[in-house]
């Protein structure tokens, strides 16, 4: 027999005892486990350890079109329980999926059911909040300042509260303002 034939013969015995050849493996190491066509957005082994990339992935979820999270098991712990809390938050199936032959470094992908026309679902740079905002997190924000975030970092806005007049009246200040002037820095 010719390897040809032999790989033929392989295959048919494959097909009779149910081993349905499976489409696109390359692909789907990639994207563990999950067609190219059908991922929403996906993060790199270096972007799901960055602080900023459990609010880019609740955004990416609430335009509706995912409807699974899935997950390297390779990635720790304490940083894929946050990512599970935001797939029960918005109701989405999760698994962690083990793939000893996985190409490439996707942490994490985003899916749907069907097909999506979704271009690059890779992001080159994770859009982050400005340091001084993100020290500032937990506190309200004066009129400029709250506008300079809506111009460099709008998702991040819903974070932050503007000091209301009643707070200046009780002595609440924007938390950059009083950041920056206890670092000798006046706006």
């Amino acid at each position: 027999m010719t390897d040809k034939s032999l790989n033929e013969l392989e295959r048919y015995i494959d097909l009779a005892l149910g081993n349905v050849p499976e489409l696109k493996q390359d692909e789907k190491r990639r994207w563990l486990g999950e067609f190219r066509e059908r991922v929403v957005f996906a993060l790199t082994e270096d972007q799901i350890k960055r602080r900023e990339a459990k609010k880019v992935l609740e955004e990416k979820i609430k335009n509706g079109e995912a409807k699974k999270l899935i997950m390297n098991m390779k990635i720790a712990p304490e940083i894929s329980g946050r990512f599970m809390e935001l797939a029960a938050k918005y109701d989405l199936d999760y698994k962690s999926v083990d793939l000893p032959n996985q190409k490439g470094d996707i942490a994490l992908v985003l899916a749907s059911d069907d097909a999506v026309n979704v271009e690059n679902v890779v992001l080159e740079e994770l859009p982050s909040m400005p340091d001084k905002f993100y020290q500032s997190r937990s506190r309200k924000l004066c009129k400029d300042h709250m506008e300079e975030l809506k111009n460099e970092a709008p998702m991040y806005v819903d974070e932050f509260e503007e000091v209301t007049f009643f707070d200046k009246m009780v002595g609440i200040k924007c938390g950059v303002c009083e950041d920056n002037s206890k670092d000798g820095v006046m706006i």
